[in-house]
């Protein structure tokens, strides 16, 4: 068995051996460091750790962690300790999330009312992916460095990137199908380009848990 899933099954199992209290707490700082890094493997390790912790705890009758201020001292001291990507990375968290969900499983659920639509890969759209991709990369990575722990206190500022997400990705489609839409390299029926995006997304998806599964930090856990 991959050993990232073994590893997150014994976790979730052992999650359910806490307070509410104390799950409640864990959730919200792996979600936060998920958010921070993207390096799954490392934060499945911490939440192993937390874990540890937080069992530990729940038998002396406390929670994981007495205030909010802990926690946030806890994220800052592990934050460092994660890995953060580098420029190639990068491609093994946008590419599975475009291909399966936006191009392949949106399309087939589009093909019953636009079943006549056909796909032109253009050469504005091949510009207008390249931007759409960079701005997934840099907007999104400064937004999750800049909002801090907790959360829900900053969700304002975690819309407000989204915002401006939305706003570049259809300005920048707009001006690029303007001055380069015509220019068209390929013609796909609807169904025949959802069901390539679908198996091309699901392939880089499965190369993405197998290199998580070959992390050498995982061996000395499982």
């Amino acid at each position: 068995m991959n050993k990232y899933f073994a590893l997150r099954k014994t976790n979730r199992m052992r999650t359910e051996l806490l307070t509410e209290k104390s799950q409640e707490q864990l959730k919200e700082v792996i979600r936060y460091l998920r958010r921070v890094s993207w390096d799954f493997c490392g934060i499945e390790l911490v939440r192993s750790d937390l874990l540890d912790i937080a069992i530990q705890a729940n038998k002396e009758n406390q929670e994981l962690f007495h205030s909010v201020s802990d926690a946030k001292s806890f994220v800052d001291e592990v934050k460092p300790s994660l890995k953060t990507l580098r420029a190639g990375d990068y491609f093994w968290y946008v590419a599975p999330l475009y291909f399966f969900l936006g191009w392949g499983v949106e399309g087939l659920l589009l093909y019953p009312v636009i079943g006549n639509w056909v796909f032109e890969l253009s050469v504005g759209y091949l510009m207008q992916l390249v931007v759409a991709v960079a701005a997934f990369c840099i907007l999104f990575r400064r937004m999750m460095e800049q909002v801090g722990f907790p959360p829900r206190e900053h969700w304002l500022k975690y819309a407000a990137w989204l915002v401006l997400y939305i706003v570049i990705l259809y300005g920048t489609g707009w001006f690029f199908t303007q001055i380069a839409g015509k220019i068209v390299l390929l013609r796909l029926p609807i169904l025949s380009y959802s069901i390539f995006c679908l198996l091309l997304g699901a392939g880089l998806y499965a190369i993405h848990f197998w290199r998580y599964g070959k992390d050498p930090r995982l061996s000395a856990r499982i």
